[in-house]
Parts: C-alpha cells; sequence; structure tokens
C-alpha cells in the first residue's frame, strides 16, 4: 500500500510538470509556462488591453523573463535595494483604484485569470527593476545643453511643438530615461553573451 502511495504521488508530480513544463532555463533560473503566462496576463491587465495568450504575445513575455532573471542575478549579487511591503501594498492599492475599485479590481482579476498576489508580485518586480535601472545606469548618463537640444531637435509631440525652455525639465526626464534604457540594453546583451541560456517548447521540447 505504502508503494501504491509513492507511485501515485509521483504519478501528480509527473503530471504537474507537464501541465506547468519548463519553457526556459538562465543560468540556475527556471522559467515555466504558468510564469510566463502570468506575466503576460499582467501586462495585458495593467495596460487595460484584452487578454491574448497568442504564441507571439508569449514568446515576447518569455523573453521579457528571460531579461529579468538576468537583472535579479545582477541585483542579488551587487545588493541592489528591493522593493518593501509597503511599497507593493501602496502600487497594489493605485491599480486597484485605477481599474475601478475593490469590486471592478476583483472582477478584472477572474477575467485575466490572475490572483492578488500575482499583481503584487508584478508590482514588487516593477519598483525594483526601476530601482535598479536608476542606481545601476543613471550615473552614465551625462546631461548637457547640447545633448538635451539635441534630443529636442528629433523630438515630435503629438500636438504643437512648444518651445524648448518650456519643456526643459520634462525632455530632461525623457532623454534619462531614453539613455537609461540605450545602456540597459546594451548590458543585457553583454550578458545574454556569458550566460548560459536555453528556451524549450512548453511540452519541454527545443525549439
Amino acid at each position: 500500500m505504502r508503494k501504491l502511495s509513492l507511485i501515485f504521488v509521483l504519478a501528480l508530480a509527473a503530471s504537474a510538470a507537464i501541465v506547468d513544463g519548463i519553457v526556459a532555463t538562465v543560468g540556475r533560473t527556471v522559467i515555466t509556462d504558468s510564469m510566463v503566462r502570468r506575466s503576460l496576463r499582467n501586462a495585458a491587465l495593467l495596460a487595460k488591453e484584452p487578454l491574448q495568450e497568442t504564441e507571439a504575445v508569449w514568446e515576447l513575455n518569455r523573453n521579457r523573463l528571460i531579461e529579468q532573471a538576468l537583472v535579479k542575478e545582477e541585483i542579488r549579487i551587487s545588493r541592489y535595494p528591493v522593493a518593501q511591503p509597503d511599497e507593493v501594498r501602496a502600487g497594489v492599492d493605485q491599480i486597484r483604484a485605477q481599474l475601478g475599485g475593490p469590486a471592478a479590481f476583483a472582477a478584472q482579476l477572474r477575467e485575466y485569470k490572475l490572483t492578488e498576489a500575482d499583481v503584487a508580485e508584478n508590482v514588487a518586480w516593477q519598483i525594483t527593476f526601476a530601482r535598479f535601472i536608476t542606481y545601476r545606469f543613471r550615473p552614465a548618463v551625462q546631461v548637457t545643453e547640447d545633448a538635451l537640444r539635441a534630443f529636442y531637435a528629433k523630438w515630435t509631440p503629438a500636438g504643437a511643438k512648444p518651445p524648448f525652455e518650456e519643456r526643459r525639465d520634462a525632455l530632461e526626464v525623457e532623454f534619462i530615461a531614453e539613455e537609461s534604457s540605450r545602456y540597459l540594453d546594451r548590458w543585457l546583451k553583454e550578458v545574454r553573451q556569458v550566460t548560459r541560456i536555453e528556451t524549450l517548447q512548453p511540452g519541454g521540447a527545443k525549439p
């Protein structure tokens, strides 16, 4: 009887592994199909877009989680500050309010197949990631008058273009964000080259 129980448990574990298969490994980090689907559902919820679990959207979010794993490892090694519980609660409260209050929020969680814990996890990551960008890449961005004016010259707003001085502070924020993003992309490309990354299809087969 004990042997039969053990076989039953192992069978259940094997079944779970098939349902939620590994779809990528990044160094020692494992990414599963359910993680990718939570990512794309969170993205759709926050963007207030219809839920689409197409192959293209799935692939986009798997790649996003691969990059996230690379950043998390750098945060762990370099001990960058992470989101705190009170910040996460405030972030979830803000999303709840933006989506229409408690009842509407609960309804949309059901629609997008998410839990509040899923949203909280995503909020924690967004806060931590923004902090990582600020600490890791912001110091490298050189904000000069010439750089801002060149950025302004290429800027194409939807409406009439305001004078440079009226928009200067906002331009500086946008310039820093864009330059930090370029540094991040360069860093990710370099880290990808020295990290063992393997991708698999949801069933476990390599693409």
